[in-house]
């Protein structure tokens, strides 16, 4: 926070600084109720002056600090340009109160006249949660017109020290990350929204970026998911979430799916400080989701299809009933080999950074270096990073220079062998022979062909990747007037990203695969450089002390330079011969790849506030943006925003008829932010050679890709009412929003005709509206506030609501819609048919949810025949099931979901819980329509879930909830299998405690606090479905140390 003071200092002046209801004390801020009126000439007869100086821990002046009576909010004034101020005040005064944004409240005393009093004031983080932190300019809470919420250090920390992703999941309602067949997978980044998606889901896999993620900032500059994820939690100071149009407005072209701004600490004023903070991490898979058979439960399964009856030949016969009863043996010596348990390790994390700050007068340092190792739940699962930052800060005179240099290193490693093959191994198979070693196959024969997952993962295979980043961010400030400042940023961010995968030619998978081609390599690298500039000035006035005017003007350009490149080899030795030297050649039609992919944008704004008297505010921004991305006739657009809002607690009728009321502020406002996370080559028409085919021109070459230059910028309505309200002397918080986006017109990737020549490849085009709509709220009260006494007790919770609608498809996306119902698969014999279907309940009509649960209503299982009764749209019940019966059964989103928490503090010791509840929402069990029925033959070698032995109807009469164990081989998708998915869970469980400074002090320290944490402790839930297939989800445990000197 120290550095927020040094960048509002001298060169800022009085009238630039009295936005206090507009921006922070980095960016020219005065809030207007701590503009106090004149005194009369009559009252100065009974007062005493008082005249100070403020300075801050550098020394340096404050401008702008609040001067007030204590107890006396009214009646106060402000420091100039020098930090010096000269008040009149009541004879017999015996404390003022002297506040700024970022610094501990100083209490002075005035029972020792003095004719100058000098105050220095401390930083102090906790501060933060009164300023809104956007990344450009910083903003006073009260005075701030959007949606935002900022979280402290401590408050991050207080849910976990995995990654600050996983604490902001549990921190705001707006934050969703998604759930993931990858479930705990330290390799793989999450999924993310805030308010829901602006962008069909349906390109997500499609397009570079994940059209529906937010914006990162760090420290100003715009940054990327997976460096947010890696960053050392002990460097950041807050994190503040933008959400609305008026929040996100100086982001306007890339902020239509919100943005997050991440501030890192400051170095530091004074004697050398140096800190270290460690924590290590204990974890083990989740494994309460899976529901698999166990032995004699699978082979009794078996029996009952027919697995061993069913054969054409007398050898067959043999060979079958060999197979059953040598299982049959096993079971009853006691095989009952429990698979899931194979891949599967306790994780071991431990995370290590050391900061050192220090520096006096104009300069200041600040150095660090952090090391965070991690161990996945699974075997040749790990994760390790290593970073290191440099920060400098220079002051002379009007001038200041601020330069931030981070250097990040990450390894990875990944299973070769998904969790899920090892939840597909039977159990009645051992998963060694004799001697110990595991098997290429647990069974192989004429009609059974299971591999043994434990073989695959014992070979040579690996699967690896690293990443390198290194950047440079440089600032300038300069104040030319006192109204005036001038900000020039530059930043430069170099990254180097690698894979490398090789598969054993003894691998199962290559076992119909010829001698020559067994075995693969691949290898993929990506460079970047990305450069960015801006250059913003602000101006600002106060007028008659009520009316306060502040504008912005600024710029901003940046390029990104990416190349990447890479190919597969085939057709390796059996042996240590991993490498792509010894590959026999390329796959069949393959070639090495090489892309560039230049992306530029550039734009221009201009934002303005008005606040009168802290009471009306204005705040209205716009935008021109110019991105490569889009079509080149179409490079251009303009965003903007306005918000509104009244601060009700500084009108005279709330302060005098109601006691207690801090804060009750109605706000509102709307903008049309954009999206610009796409590729640009859609926008490009492409072509390839065709080396098999001349003509008298020499090669001849096709249509790869039909660009579209007319591709239009994804733009979003967004509207947003709000509300803040603090009462009850701050122990009462709540904040509520509405919002109601529209996106129009979508970009979406629809097939290409045949007529075009370039079959098999998509063309993004503009069309149809997706409105989004919600509410979302946070609550927390103090049921104990003694804070001097270092004594409370705290409640608090948030709630999450919405829907989404589309309009405007028409029958554009029917292609989707056939994949989501299987057609292709339903043309193709038995024998042909995935293991597990591509089929989905996701559907895009107009008027339609795209979360919306689309399905044929299903009556249940005939008890007398044992067929499945389908409903007609109509009503009429019948056997025949038919794609044109499908009506929407439910809603995958909850109805409602959110945090119940506490937080007690006691002497230094503290305990924090936080719970996560879901209600109303529905989700198709794919486990009973894949796993319980729709086992064809060919899935028989693998472990079904148990409920396909139970429940099932076997003569008429039964009421059961699953068809005949022989005839359930093609069950279509009916309600039948769509489940209500209510869920509560302990998200997050700290137990801290910090010692007194005494005692500290006696190691010669200044602080030691001690944490342990639980994560993701329990789960309970109305459905019964596994979760996490490809890597299982995970809980754990940490504990963590900080000491500083």
């Amino acid at each position: 926070m120290a550095q927020r003071q040094r960048m509002c200092k001298k060169g800022i002046g009085l009238a630039f600084l009295l936005l206090f209801a507009s921006f922070t004390a980095d960016s020219y801020a005065v809030d207007a109720g701590e503009v106090m009126k004149t005194q009369t000439a009559q009252q100065r007869n009974n007062q005493q002056n008082i005249k100070g100086l403020v300075l801050d821990d550098f020394g340096e002046p404050i401008i702008g600090a609040s001067v007030t009576i204590k107890g006396n909010k009214n009646h106060g004034t402000i420091t100039n340009a020098e930090g010096r101020f000269s008040l009149n005040v009541p004879k017999g005064t015996t404390h003022l109160e002297i506040s700024y944004i970022g610094m501990t409240t100083y209490e002075l005393s005035l029972k020792t006249p003095k004719d100058l009093y000098k105050i220095r004031m401390k930083a102090s983080d906790t501060e933060l949660e009164e300023v809104v932190v956007t990344g450009v300019v910083n903003k006073m809470k009260e005075s701030f017109t959007g949606s935002a919420t900022t979280f402290t250090a401590q408050e991050l920390k207080a849910v976990g020290t995995q990654n600050a992703i996983a604490s902001l999941k549990t921190l705001d309602p707006s934050f969703n990350v998604l759930d993931s067949e990858f479930g705990s997978d330290p390799n793989r980044m999450p999924d993310i929204e805030i308010r829901g998606k602006s962008s069909l889901i349906s390109t997500r896999d499609e397009l570079a970026q994940d059209p529906n993620q937010p914006l990162f900032i760090l420290d100003g500059f715009e940054s990327t998911l997976e460096a947010i994820y890696n960053l050392d939690m002990n460097r950041i100071a807050s994190i503040t979430i933008l959400k609305d149009a008026a929040s996100t407005a100086i982001y306007g072209s890339k902020a239509s799916n919100g943005v997050v701004v991440v501030e890192t600490i400051k170095p530091k004023s004074g004697k050398l400080n140096l800190s270290y903070n460690g924590n290590a991490n204990i974890q083990w898979a989740d494994l309460t989701s899976y529901n698999l058979m166990n032995a004699s439960e699978k082979l009794e399964f078996e029996r009952r299809v027919g697995r061993y009856s069913n054969f054409n030949s007398t050898e067959q016969e043999i060979r079958l009933m060999q197979s059953y009863n040598k299982k049959l043996s096993d079971i009853a010596r006691g095989v009952d080999t429990y698979w899931l348990s194979e891949p599967l390790q306790t994780g071991l994390n431990h995370r290590h950074s050391l900061y050192a700050t220090g520096g006096e007068g104009a300069f200041m340092f600040g150095l660090g270096l952090s090391y965070n190792g991690i161990s996945g739940v699974m075997k040749d699962s790990k994760r390790n990073n290593i970073s290191g930052n440099i920060d400098l800060t220079y002051r002379l005179k009007k001038l200041q220079f601020m330069n931030k240099f981070y250097m990040d290193n990450t390894d990875t490693e990944n299973p070769i062998v998904s969790f899920s093959d090892y939840a597909n191994a039977n159990p009645y198979y051992t998963k060694t022979n004799d001697e110990g070693e595991a098997e290429k196959w647990l069974e192989y024969n004429e009609d059974i062909k299971a591999s043994n997952p434990l073989y695959n993962a014992a070979q040579n295979s690996y699967n690896e990747s690293g990443g390198f980043t290194v950047s440079d961010k440089f600032m300038m400030e300069y104040s030319p007037l006192t109204e005036m400042k001038i900000r020039a940023r530059f930043g430069f961010t170099h990254s180097n990203s690698n894979a490398k995968a090789f598969t054993s030619p003894k691998d199962t998978r290559f076992n119909e695969t010829t001698y020559l081609k067994r075995g693969s390599y691949s290898w993929n690298e990506s460079k970047s450089n990305k450069y960015e500039g801006e250059l913003t000035m602000t101006y600002a006035k106060v007028i008659k002390d009520v009316h306060l005017f502040n504008v912005a003007l600024g710029g901003y350009i940046s390029q990104t330079d990416t190349k990447s490149n890479g190919y597969s080899a085939i057709g390796f030795p059996v042996g240590d011969f991993t490498l792509p030297s010894f590959a026999n050649g390329y796959p069949e039609g393959g070639n090495p790849s090489y892309y560039e992919s230049p992306s530029r944008s550039v734009s221009a704004y201009a934002i303005g506030n008005y606040a009168y008297d802290n009471r009306y505010l204005l705040d209205f921004s716009y935008r021109v943006n110019g991105s490569s991305v889009f079509g080149t006739n179409k490079h251009y657009i303009g965003t903007w925003a306005v918000g509104l809002a009244w601060n009700l607690h500084n009108e005279k009728f709330i302060r005098d008829n109601f006691d207690g009321v801090n804060m009750l502020k109605i706000r509102a406002s709307i903008g049309n932010p954009g999206n610009q996370n796409f590729s640009s080559s859609p926008t490009i028409t492409t072509f390839r050679y065709n080396f098999n085919s001349f003509n008298y021109f020499g090669m001849t070459t096709s249509l790869a890709q039909l660009g579209n230059p007319d591709l239009e910028w994804q733009t979003t309505i967004d509207r947003n009412i709000g509300f803040d309200v603090t009462i009850l002397n701050n122990r009462l918080t709540i904040t509520g929003d509405y919002y109601y986006k529209t996106t129009d017109p979508l970009l979406i990737a629809i097939d290409m005709p045949p007529s075009s020549g370039a079959t098999n490849n998509q063309i993004y085009k503009n069309f149809g509206k997706q409105t989004s709509k919600g509410f979302t709220a946070q609550a927390s009260y103090y049921i104990i506030r003694q804070m001097q006494k270092r004594f409370w007790w705290s409640v608090r919770g948030s709630i999450r609501t919405g829907s989404n609608k589309l309009s405007g498809i028409g029958n554009r996306l029917d292609s989707f819609n056939k994949i989501g119902r299987g057609e292709d698969e339903d043309k193709k014999p038995e024998s042909e048919k995935p293991y597990r279907s591509n089929k989905s309940t996701k559907r895009f009509y107009d008027g339609a949810d795209p979360d919306a649960i689309w399905a044929v209503r299903s009556a249940g299982i005939d008890p007398a025949t044992g067929r499945e009764i389908f409903i007609k749209k109509n009503g009429e019940l019948t056997y025949d099931f038919s794609y044109d019966d499908e009506v929407i059964i439910a809603n995958s989103r909850p109805k409602v979901e959110g945090i119940l928490g506490t937080s007690f503090s006691w002497k230094g010791f503290s305990i924090n819980m936080d719970f996560r509840y879901r209600l109303g929402g529905h989700t198709f069990n794919s486990v009973l329509f894949d796993k319980v029925e729709n086992i064809g033959t060919s899935e028989l070698i693998y472990n079904q879930d148990k409920r396909a032995l139970y429940d099932r109807w076997q003569k008429p009469g039964d009421k059961a909830q699953f068809k005949d164990i022989a005839n359930s081989t093609s069950t279509p998708m009916s309600s039948r299998f769509i489940q209500k998915d209510n869920s509560w869970s302990l998200e997050s469980l700290r137990v801290g405690y910090e010692f007194d400074p005494n005692i500290a002090r006696r190691f010669g320290l200044s602080s030691i606090r001690l944490s342990a944490y639980m994560n993701d402790v329990f789960r309970l839930s109305t459905i019964k479905m596994e979760r996490g297939t490809s890597y299982p989800y995970a809980r754990s445990v940490s504990f963590a140390l900080s000491l500083t000197l």
